[in-house]
């Protein structure tokens, strides 16, 4: 099983509430964000793909961000490279890259994911996702 990790509200744990203005610079934004270290410890023996509508010029401070706080790394991580809404762009990232590396057959991944577009873009997939917070504690 390839766990589809979402960044924001599913793995970031202080999100900005939706609709509350972004921190600005960005890079602010990213350089105080926390990490459910419970999902971290939950997801750390399987294999792990960072799936992300963030724009793919924040990857590496991101990918260094959550290292350096969990001493952890997914196995592979993808962020949007075309500009769309967050569903869109994970389904493109999703055909163009995931499916093709890791296997075409939906039932060989589990989606976390907090966009409720995004969990049924995975359902037309076939992939099973589930959303994920502090108060639902998944047994994965």
């Amino acid at each position: 099983m390839i766990y589809l990790l979402d960044l924001n509200y599913t793995l970031v744990a202080n999100s900005p509430k939706r609709g509350d203005p972004p921190i600005r610079p960005f890079i602010r934004q990213i350089e105080q964000e926390e990490y459910r270290q419970w999902l971290i410890e939950l997801l750390r023996p399987h294999k792990v793909i960072l799936i992300t509508a963030r724009p793919n010029r924040y990857q590496d401070v991101t990918l260094a961000r959550i290292k350096d706080k969990c001493g952890w790394e997914p196995m592979d991580a993808y962020f949007a490279e075309i500009n769309s809404r967050p569903h869109m762009i994970k389904e493109h990232l999703l055909k163009t890259y995931i499916l093709p590396k890791y296997g075409e057959d939906g039932s060989g991944y589990f989606g976390l994911e907090s966009n409720p577009q995004t969990r049924a873009m995975y359902g037309r997939h076939g992939i099973n996702a589930i959303r994920v917070t502090d108060q639902e504690l998944m047994m994965l």
